[in-house]
């Protein structure tokens, strides 16, 4: 199933203890929960698992999926950058769909209208569920029960807080960005897409 064994919360709610398989806390009330253990973090990275020269240019997104190792049920996450001028999200999951690689989870920052064409692969299996914040033609599918997967909507803060305390461990971010330099420094202040500060991913 996907969400299993409700209990009522402090707000006089009904609500799922088990979400997508995963154990989850229902809301206790102000002041009753506090959380425990320690902050998730990333692989340290290192320099060895790049070229000599720092430059990390490659010649497709496709290529880039592929080293960064892309398998099934995989959580790929991205971000709205450009708003509802963004196709980046919608070739991610085209390639997914090349690849025959399906069950993945997508965890948008946000989705918009232009995300539409998504929702074939949603029906395809190529994506489970998405998890984060769902609009237009995405958010009416996901209300009408449409994904194979439980929809989880997260609010901005609460996106941060999930990759934070490792509620949701991001495999793959793809970082949609008007400008970078060939050692993958990305701005929004540059080029001719440019948006404005990308702060807000770096928690990916």
């Amino acid at each position: 199933m996907k969400c299993e064994r409700f209990v009522v919360n402090a707000a006089g709610r009904r609500v799922p203890t088990i979400v997508n398989g995963q154990e989850v806390i229902p809301y206790k009330g102000i002041g009753k929960h506090r959380p425990t253990g320690r902050k998730y973090a990333p692989p340290i990275p290192s320099c060895l698992d790049y070229p000599s020269d720092g430059n990390k240019v490659i010649s497709s997104l496709t290529e880039a999926l592929k080293k960064c190792g892309i398998r099934h049920g995989m959580t790929i996450s991205t971000h709205h950058h450009l708003r509802d001028g963004d196709l980046v999200s919608n070739t991610i999951f085209d390639i997914a769909h090349e690849l025959n690689i399906k069950d993945l989870v997508w965890l948008p920052s946000a989705s918009f209208p232009c995300n539409e064409p998504l929702i074939r692969h949603l029906e395809n299996g190529i994506i489970n569920r998405i998890e984060g914040s769902m609009n237009g033609p995405l958010g009416r599918f996901t209300s009408y029960g449409g994904m194979q997967g439980c929809a989880v909507l997260r609010s901005h803060g609460g996106r941060v807080q999930a990759v934070q305390d490792g509620e949701v461990k991001i495999d793959i971010a793809v970082i949609a960005a008007p400008s970078a330099d060939m050692f993958g420094n990305a701005t929004g202040a540059e080029g001719d897409s440019a948006c404005g500060v990308l702060g807000y991913s770096l928690v990916d």
